[in-house]
């Protein structure tokens, strides 16, 4: 009995497991996606690692622009791709496209809705698990994707960050046509807003089928402002029928019982933590 009664004891006095934050959000259960999301509702995190984005617009490697007949879509020609980590996210992922969501108005374009808000337009940076050796071996797995999602919001003046996307944009109209990119056409966002801007994270599903929920979502709360009239180019392509895509966007999905999102708030201890874009 005194042997049983030391061994109980010895399992007692054993330290719990330590979690980090970003394994804490990977054990998160997952829903479909896209949602709407109540910022008061979430539980408020500042102790993530900031997120890195490594190589995306730091290199001359040229990407192909592509009017697919469902969106705009981009990805780059070289084998070499750029790297996410850091946030809610073990390990490293690969980038493999980046495409846009959008309808006929200026409100109902996102798929995700902040605090009820819509906006004209989404755009979705897609990345692949390192762990896995393609962007389709990654789709089988909960842990298999990372998608960054920025919320587009149409404004008067137009952005001269979007200078570069829109002249491709101006030659894709039709359906499978494409044209060759440089890097720049990425470059539409604030450096300082990727890695100081506050973000909404959660465990999902892709939006297009087959809805797999294998994706780690990252939605950033501050919007981009584009111009009407560069947001009118992706109103403009059309499809394999030849008519203008007027309409991507899934309806957001019910939340599960047990379903978290966390809304994270980047804190930099200084300029210098962040990485070179």
């Amino acid at each position: 009995m005194e042997h049983r009664l030391v061994n109980l004891c010895t399992m007692l006095a054993k330290p719990k497991e330590t979690v980090s934050d970003a394994e804490q959000i990977s054990r998160l259960r997952a829903s479909q996606s896209p949602i709407a999301i109540s910022l008061s509702r979430c539980p408020k995190w500042s102790s993530l690692d900031p997120l890195q984005f490594k190589g995306y617009w730091d290199n001359e490697v040229m990407g192909i622009l592509l009017n697919n007949g469902s969106t705009a879509y981009f990805t780059f020609e070289s084998e070499v791709k750029p790297i996410l980590r850091g946030g809610p996210l073990l390990g490293e992922y690969i980038f493999e496209q980046m495409h846009f969501h959008w309808s006929v108005d200026n409100f109902s374009g996102c798929e995700h809705l902040l605090d009820g808000q819509g906006y004209a337009a989404e755009c979705h940076f897609v990345h692949y698990n390192s762990k896995y050796e393609s962007m389709e071996a990654a789709v089988g797995h909960s842990d298999g994707l990372a998608v960054v999602g920025f919320l587009l919001e149409a404004v008067d003046a137009p952005n001269p960050r979007f200078d570069k996307l829109v002249q491709g944009l101006e030659v894709i109209k039709k359906s499978e046509h494409s044209v060759r990119v440089t890097s720049e056409s990425l470059a539409w966002m604030e450096s300082d807003d990727l890695q100081e801007g506050n973000y909404v994270t959660y465990k999902g599903s892709l939006t297009t089928p087959p809805y797999t929920e294998c994706v780690t979502w990252i939605i950033y709360e501050k919007p981009i402002q584009v111009g009407n009239e560069q947001l009118g180019l992706l109103r403009e392509l059309q499809g394999p029928d030849s008519i203008p895509i007027e309409r991507n966007v899934r309806p957001t999905q019910r939340h599960p019982p047990g379903h978290s999102v966390i809304y994270v708030k980047q804190v930099h201890e200084a300029k210098n933590l962040k990485s070179k874009l």
